[in-house]
């Protein structure tokens, strides 16, 4: 069973990671969900940054399940990698939606 977990969590890390990489390579923002323009180039860099940021943790943090998988050291990989990718997650939301503009 170690070997399909592996597989399928290589391939949704692997696209996270991808897309981490367009994202951050050429400062796409426009791959964001529900970015819609208007941003100074230097904040668009950063969210870009921040985006990509997150979608590293995501699929650093469904790395545990292989890692759990293989060797069965990782208590309860699912409620540790839920943790980290919603800690990430609130992080992204809080930054960008949750603070005042110029606020920095």
């Amino acid at each position: 069973m170690a070997i399909v977990e592996t597989v399928v969590v290589g391939h949704v890390a692997g696209f996270c990671l991808l897309l981490a990489w367009a994202i951050r390579r050429r400062g796409a923002v426009d791959l964001i969900a529900g970015y819609d323009g208007g941003l100074p180039p230097e904040r668009e860099a950063e969210l870009a940054r921040d985006a990509a940021a997150v979608l590293v943790v995501a699929a650093a943090a469904s790395g545990l399940i292989v890692v759990d998988a293989w060797t069965g050291a990782v208590p309860r990989p699912g409620a540790l990698v839920t943790v980290a990718v919603v800690a990430a997650v609130a992080w992204f939301l809080w930054k960008w939606n949750g603070r005042e503009p110029g606020a920095d």
